[in-house]
């Protein structure tokens, strides 16, 4: 798991980190970083016995480069862990900046086996027509209409909406920032998934989140 802590020994969340690596014109370098670190504890898990699959997060700019299907490739043949368990996230809002390159660079790697997942869907511009012809495998539905949806109409409206485009489209949906009861209960009612947040889990490292899945059944 990578750390990045302050002299004092103080931890820094991505909220820190990533603006700066992207000012300094790291973010490439940091993303390619975190991905292999990434396949490397997938493969460990896959030796010993676990088929979970991994999410990781790539900028539109990254992933629209000539070389990235290769050395993605190349990352996971290294690691010696098959593509269908490798998710690849990206952010909805920045999609619409360069249409037709990222459909082919999502194409490309959608080809090779890569899942890949639409970021914070809700809160970006993405129109229906942009849905259908990205080869997304999963629809990650913004915290924004997930947590407290049950009291707030609107919000239930969005993420029910989304639930049910993401069950016509036939992909997976995944809810992000279930902190209650009520948003688990409501996630469930709908049908989602997946859900994700910090009712289920807070960010453990992989030691942990062995013995808390195991723990589970999983």
């Amino acid at each position: 798991m990578l750390r990045w802590e302050t002299p004092d020994g103080r931890k820094l969340g991505p909220g820190a980190v990533i603006p700066v690596a992207e000012r300094s014109d790291l973010m490439q370098a940091l993303t390619r970083a975190v991905f292999s670190k990434a396949m490397s504890q997938l493969s460990d898990w896959q030796r010993a016995g676990h088929r979970w699959k991994v999410s990781c997060n790539f900028s539109i700019t990254d992933l629209i480069q000539p070389e990235v299907v290769a050395d993605l490739e190349r990352t996971i043949s290294v690691a010696q862990v098959p593509a269908e368990l490798v998710i690849l996230e990206v952010t909805e809002s920045k999609i619409a900046e360069d249409v037709s390159s990222v459909l082919s660079a999502l194409t490309r790697l959608r080809l090779k086996g890569f899942g890949i997942s639409i970021d914070d869907f809700g809160t970006g511009f993405s129109s229906m027509e942009q849905l259908r012809k990205f080869p997304f495998t999963e629809l990650k539905i913004d915290r924004a209409f997930v947590a407290g949806a049950q009291e707030k109409p609107s919000a239930r409206a969005i993420f029910e909406s989304s639930v049910n485009l993401a069950k016509l489209l036939g992909i997976s949906s995944v809810a992000e920032g279930a902190e209650d009861a009520q948003d688990l209960a409501l996630c469930r009612e709908l049908g989602v998934d997946l859900i994700q947040g910090y009712y289920i889990a807070k960010p453990m490292a992989p030691e942990e989140f062995l013995a808390w899945a195991l723990n589970r059944g999983h």
